[in-house]
Formats: C-alpha cells, structure tokens, sequence
C-alpha cells in the first residue's frame, strides 16, 4: 500500500524536521536551494498520487520477486495494461525495511506524452525526473533531486 507508507514516511519526517536540499534543473538551467520549512505532505504527494493498490487494478499489473536467502529483496509491479497510467512501481528492501521505491508513470495523448521517473529513499531524499513531448510546442525536461540534511 504505497499511500499508507508515504503517509507515515510524511509523518517520521514531519517529526524528524529535516532540511531538504533541493537541486533542480529545467530544460538545462541548473539552480539549488535548501528549504528550512518543508511541507512533506506537498513534497511526496507525487508518490501518492502513483499508489496502484485499487481493487478495479487487482488484475492490471504483474507481480515479479527477487528473494535472497529466504529474504524479500525487491517486489515489481509491472502493468499489464498500456492505459494505466503507473507503468512500474519497484519496491526494494533491505532487513525487511524498504530501502527504496522507484515508480515509473507514463501519459500518452494527442498533444502530449510524458515520462515520469520518482525514486524515494527514506534515510536519503527523492527524485523526480519528467520529460513532456510536446507536438505543439517545445519539449521540456525537469529533473529535481532532493537531498534530506539533519
């Protein structure tokens, strides 16, 4: 259930208070800020918004496992179906803590198609990479790495 991790990962944070140290880039301009006041909640909800846990979903997406030593490593969803907006959500763990969640999201349109890749790390921070194809007008990029300071 990805939106019930993110909400308590938006809570230990929320409690912990960690700066963020963002580095973002737009069509190849460059710029880096850190964020003292950080509104988790806003700042994750792009995870949430890629939760594929539905019951109408049950049947759309493959489930791949990778075990080590009786160990759970990583979990693939995988969609089964090209209209669902998730294409992949990749779990990896490590102790039995989840160690990372990589989420790939795909739109296509007739105006637009866009590929989404976020990648969260709890101890470390998250990034969202987005490109949009655009048949109207020019293509863009946006790449943001988020870096949690204590």
């Amino acid at each position: 259930d990805l939106r019930a991790f993110f909400e308590k990962e938006i809570a230990r944070l929320e409690e912990e208070n960690p700066k963020i140290k963002k580095e973002i880039e737009i069509n190849g301009k460059k710029e880096q800020k850190t964020q003292e006041e950080v509104d988790f909640q806003k700042e994750l909800a792009i995870f949430i918004r890629s939760d594929i846990n539905k019951p109408a979903w049950s049947d759309k997406y493959g489930i791949d496992s990778i075990m080590s030593a009786n160990d759970l490593v990583r979990i693939d969803y995988t969609a089964l179906d090209s209209t669902l907006k998730t294409r992949l959500l990749s779990i990896e763990f490590e102790d039995a803590a989840v160690q990372r969640v990589s989420v790939t999201n795909k739109t296509n349109s007739p105006l637009i198609q866009s590929k989404q890749q976020l990648t969260f790390e709890p101890k470390k921070g998250y990034q969202i990479a987005n490109q949009q194809d655009l048949s109207l007008s020019n293509d863009s990029q946006l790449r943001i790495v988020a870096t949690f300071e204590r």
